[in-house]
């Protein structure tokens, strides 16, 4: 790891650690240490995770279009929908959403698995990239407003 790997994943750690000591709600010598390795542990990752996404032998930029923004706009209705589904109906079940055909198709299915996992009442469990299809559990029986918009 470089100087400047070193210094991202320490600040990383630093600020992961900060926000785990601002939610628990006692802070002990076990937490200490729990948060401590924790932090540590996910900013290795997260400057492991970004070596790799911006690699050169990658063939995917992993940059989201601007055209994909518009998805954020269904984001707090989505949100606001999905609790109240799951106040009113929490069972759920599994469903298919194919996804269109894309010039980089492993960064469409990153950000449409993010964007459906934010509501409450949805998350993605698996994905089949052979085929571009999103597996999700969701609460409710007909696609939301927001599984529409990125299947468009």
């Amino acid at each position: 790891m470089r100087r400047r790997e070193f210094i991202e994943a320490a600040i990383w750690a630093v600020v992961l650690f900060a926000v785990y000591l601002a939610i628990i709600s006692t802070i002990s010598p076990t937490e200490i240490v729990v948060g401590a390795a924790t932090g540590v542990a996910c900013g290795v990752a997260a400057v492991l995770t970004r070596r790799t996404l911006l690699a050169t032998d990658n063939d995917e930029t992993y940059w989201p279009r601007a055209g994909w923004l518009r998805w954020l706009l269904r984001l707090p209705d989505q949100t606001v929908s999905g609790f109240a589904r799951l106040l009113w109906r929490p069972r759920g079940a599994f469903t298919e959403i194919p996804l269109p055909r894309d010039e980089q198709p492993a960064t469409r299915r990153g950000y449409t698995a993010l964007v459906l996992s934010v509501a409450p009442n949805t998350y993605v469990a698996d994905v089949d990239p052979d085929r571009d299809v999103l597996i999700v559990h969701r609460v409710g029986d007909r696609p939301s407003a927001l599984e529409r918009e990125v299947t468009r």
